[in-house]
């Protein structure tokens, strides 16, 4: 598996562990300083994310991803669509991912509503 591959892997991971509501494998995929800007401007730290994600999971749809590498630094930048029962937000996520100790993990994201 090439690291384009292993990004994308990871962020199905990601996707699918908001949907399951699955705390372990989410926490898994994100750094331990991992920052999330949400589509309504707020900021979250790993364990506000988190615990927002499992209170509330959503059905997380993305469309294709471009990944550019800058050493252990990549950038992801792609359509994301969240589905929560009737309501759904389409947006732009753009992730940065750092590799530490052999491992890829999402250390920021910041996800941009679509009108």
């Amino acid at each position: 598996m090439n690291e384009t591959e292993a990004l994308l892997k990871l962020e199905e991971r990601r996707c699918a562990a908001i949907g399951s509501a699955d705390g372990p494998a989410l926490r898994d995929t994100l750094s331990d300083d991992y920052m999330h800007v949400h589509a309504l401007g707020y900021i979250d730290d790993r364990e506000g994310f988190i615990a927002g994600a499992l209170s509330n999971p959503r059905i997380v749809e993305r469309g294709s991803i471009a990944v550019r590498f800058y050493g252990d630094v990549a950038i992801l930048i792609g359509e994301q669509i969240n589905r929560r029962g009737d309501t759904v937000m389409a947006g732009v996520m753009q992730q940065i991912a750092a590799k530490r100790d052999g491992a890829w993990r999402f250390v920021s994201a910041q996800m941009t509503r679509k009108e």
